[in-house]
């Protein structure tokens, strides 16, 4: 990916994946991790979230709209004048600023870029590496040019592109036609030379953006911050609905279509539904049960349970009726229609999440706390839902609340 010097030529799918991250303070630069990254947005130094989420606007006018880094300096200067953040944008030299605004702006739209690029390079048999020519070049990654390696070869998930701050390698795809006119074999993947890519830049930021295991660490990073970090966290989730909440919504869509073909199938993944919210983590707390992780995921085996139980039976307008909660889930959770209680009665702790619906019934959705989940062949610590089904109101008030009210 060349410097980018005008306005930056955005797509959909670099916008989705800027738009999926939950804003995270943050006291220095590696206070997240590489695919950590595909679930928060940080900027160094960055303690109070309406700094965080100015400049998060900036940035997502960048993605988005394309504008250049000279219109992200113009508006991280009215940060900087609105908040009041002197040093931290910086220092007090115009050459700081232009060097942190720089990171910022060059960081995050090359890291959206490229993630956004994978969705379709993904599909593709290889990939060509593609060195960038700049003032200094990286020795390595010069080396690395040209070669065409399979997509699905363990090299890329530490070298795919950006492989360094500044770093603007890109990649292509070639096709099993395209490679035979180039020669008809791949190349064998390079070694790695010393520091290339540096440890915090060795990870796959197209494939993190859909990882599981880099969701669930993301969500125990979010419980280990201090408590005032972690409940601006965990609000900012439920009041922003990122965007990966829309493939829940598609999944829930995909399998009941599937179920109505009479060709569905479990295949072990899942989709994160959202994250607990900060008056749940406080419950808990006080109740004495322990969570390491602010994740909630449904296996893709859940789903299907719920939507073809024998509950169901031939009642389609029940079915229906659960595809369309089931997919409001993150909305009603963000919107507070929702009181969750605690089952301490088996030998785990569960999460009862519980709706009133507009005919009055309830239906309560199960969420196993701190539960070992296999999913995409990877053993997960997560909040795992067990099920969602209909309820009567004198069986849920048997349990005590932890947020929410009842009527």
């Amino acid at each position: 990916m060349p410097e980018i010097r005008g306005g930056f030529h955005s797509f959909p799918e670099a916008v989705q994946f800027f738009r999926r991250k939950v804003n995270v303070p943050s006291a220095q630069w590696d206070d997240l991790l590489h695919a950590e990254h595909a679930s928060g947005f940080m900027v160094a130094g960055v303690t109070r979230m309406a700094v965080l989420d100015d400049i998060r606007t900036a940035v997502d006018a960048a993605i988005a709209d394309g504008e250049t880094l000279e219109d992200f300096r113009k508006r991280f200067r009215q940060i900087v004048a609105k908040h009041g953040w002197p040093g931290g944008a910086g220092g007090d030299s115009e050459a700081g600023f232009n060097w942190r605004t720089k990171v910022i702006y060059h960081t995050n739209l090359r890291t959206a870029y490229m993630a956004g690029r994978w969705e379709k390079l993904k599909t593709f048999p290889y990939l060509r590496y593609q060195h960038n020519t700049q003032k200094n070049p990286r020795e390595d990654h010069k080396a690395w040019d040209g070669k065409i390696i399979p997509t699905n070869d363990p090299w890329w998930q530490t070298h795919y592109p950006p492989n360094g701050w500044g770093c603007r390698c890109s990649v292509t795809g070639v096709s099993e036609a395209r490679l035979r006119t180039l020669g008809g074999r791949p190349d064998a993947a390079p070694g790695t030379g010393a520091g290339e890519p540096p440890p915090e830049w060795a990870y796959h930021v197209g494939t993190g953006a859909r990882s599981m295991a880099a969701a669930e660490s993301f969500g125990q990073k979010v419980m280990t911050l201090p408590e005032a970090w972690r409940t601006a966290v965990l609000e900012d989730a439920q009041r922003r609905q990122v965007d990966w909440m829309q493939d829940w919504q598609q999944l829930v869509d995909s399998l009941n279509h599937q179920i109505q073909s009479n060709s569905v199938r479990a295949t072990g993944s899942a989709q994160p539904v959202g994250f607990l919210t900060s008056g749940e983590t406080a419950g808990l707390a006080q109740a004495g049960v322990a969570v390491s992780n602010a994740l909630i995921v449904a296996g893709d085996d859940t789903i299907i349970h719920v939507l073809r139980s024998s509950k169901l039976g031939e009642r389609e307008e029940l079915r229906a009726l659960f595809v369309e909660q089931a997919k409001a889930i993150p909305r009603w959770r963000s919107e507070g229609q929702f009181v969750s209680l605690l089952d301490m009665t088996q030998r785990h702790p569960k999460l009862l999440v519980v709706r009133k619906l507009a005919d009055g019934r309830y239906m309560r959705m199960v969420i196993a706390l701190d539960d070992a989940r296999k999913y995409n062949r990877s053993r997960l610590i997560v909040n795992a839902v067990d099920t969602v089904e209909l309820s009567t109101l004198d069986a849920l008030r048997r349990l005590p609340v932890i947020d929410g009210s009842w009527e």
